[in-house]
């Protein structure tokens, strides 16, 4: 991984708005930059992710900070306004199994299911109703005996929230490459149950969606679901996913996570208003190169929630820069 080596010293202010969850890895850049370049003054606004875009539409920020992929309709107010898109930086890998924390998601059935392993285009098929058609028994799935006439019986999060956007774009519209394509969006199967958190009165979650998942699925053993790890009881386990069909089937670990294999891994991202071909400030633009190196990686790794990126990921990220 590149150490960092300043191509200029800069100075003046970054601003940077969005999400709250990466104060602690944020920090730590800052610090280890200043290091480097201490003409420079950071100005942080950290209260929600879907303050990152719109922050950057009205010009009161210079980096959308996310713990997603930019929405549909994010990226749309962008284009509006600038007749571009925004420019997307990963700047490392998602949590394991930390709640909250842009987790993994992971395939979960019955113990007693025999069923080991998934594609990702079988897995739009289970979840999903597109023109690649629903699978709605385990028999469709290569599973014979008494287990080839039984029904699925499928679990997730609410459709609107944004795991569910994020295994659909995984799943429904990447398709793991031969999957269904919905271009009119993800569209749901229609009997999936979908689970959500429990909060307190002053919005604080106090039992995950996940854990009511883990538990129905301990009692269901003709059930599936998609959700994080951090829930999982011995009742349940955790299928190996194949990215498409003739992929190696990878199985659901802090490793294949961390080494960005596992097709569910999710990302943290920053997003810049670069016009394609241009770079951005050069404050910007130094800062950017910081957190894509092996101190920027470091300090990600320090904070103990979210996993830096692999070496290859970020020559791929600083293929981006102009």
């Amino acid at each position: 991984m590149p150490e960092y080596r300043p191509q200029q010293q800069v100075s003046g202010v970054i601003r940077i708005s969005g999400d709250y969850h990466q104060r602690a890895m944020l920090k730590g850049w800052e610090q280890g930059f200043l290091q480097y370049q201490p003409n420079v003054v950071f100005q942080d606004n950290l209260t929600s992710t879907v303050h990152g875009i719109p922050a950057l539409v009205f010009d009161v920020a210079d980096i959308g900070l996310l713990g997603r992929e930019i929405a549909p309709l994010e990226n749309l107010s962008f284009r509006r306004m600038f007749k571009y898109d925004p420019m997307e930086i990963v700047t490392a890998t998602g949590s394991f199994n930390t709640p909250y924390q842009a987790f993994a998601l992971g395939i979960f059935v019955n113990k007693q299911n025999p069923l080991t392993h998934l594609t990702l285009q079988q897995a739009a098929s289970i979840f999903g109703c597109g023109p690649g058609g629903h699978v709605t028994t385990w028999g469709q799935l290569g599973l014979t005996g008494a287990w080839a006439k039984q029904p699925i019986h499928i679990f997730g999060y609410p459709s609107d929230n944004n795991i569910a956007a994020f295994f659909a774009l995984k799943v429904f519209e990447t398709g793991g490459g031969g999957g269904p394509t919905l271009p009119n969006g993800p569209k749901w199967a229609c009997d999936i149950k979908e689970y959500a958190n429990t909060y307190d009165a002053n919005d604080k979650p106090i039992v995950s969606s996940d854990a009511f998942m883990m538990k129905d699925l301990g009692r269901d053993r003709y059930a599936i679901a998609y959700s994080g790890i951090a829930e999982q009881t011995p009742e349940v386990k955790a299928l190996a996913l194949a990215a498409r069909a003739g992929a190696p089937y990878i199985p659901f670990t802090l490793s294949t996570v961390a080494d960005r294999s596992y097709p569910l891994t999710r990302s943290m991202y920053l997003y810049l208003n670069a016009a394609p071909g241009h770079p951005a400030k050069p404050a910007v633009e130094e800062f950017v190169r910081f957190i894509l190196s092996r101190q920027g990686q470091e300090s990600v790794a320090k904070q103990k929630i979210f996993l830096p990126l692999t070496a290859a990921a970020v020559q791929q990220e600083l293929k981006k820069l102009p």
